[in-house]
């Protein structure tokens, strides 16, 4: 994907800031929404492998329905 992005530089020619059109930054920030979905999913996905690795070697005992719904 290609955004049409503006540097701002300082006296010294350093690039200090960016600017970019509403609309290109809005679909940056939808792709960093789902970068970070996914990233949480992926990290859930994992801890729950590893519960029921754990549960399966008898050293996890895994909640009820019950437990879980009180927990809220």
């Amino acid at each position: 994907m290609t955004y049409s992005l503006s540097y701002i530089s300082d006296s010294k020619g350093k690039h200090t800031a960016i600017q970019m059109p509403m609309k290109d930054w809005k679909k940056v920030e939808q792709r960093l929404r789902e970068a970070e979905f996914l990233t949480n999913l992926r990290s859930s996905y994992t801890e729950a492998l590893q519960e029921v690795k754990l549960h399966r070697q008898g050293k996890k005992k895994l909640k009820t329905l019950e437990e879980l719904l009180a927990e809220g």
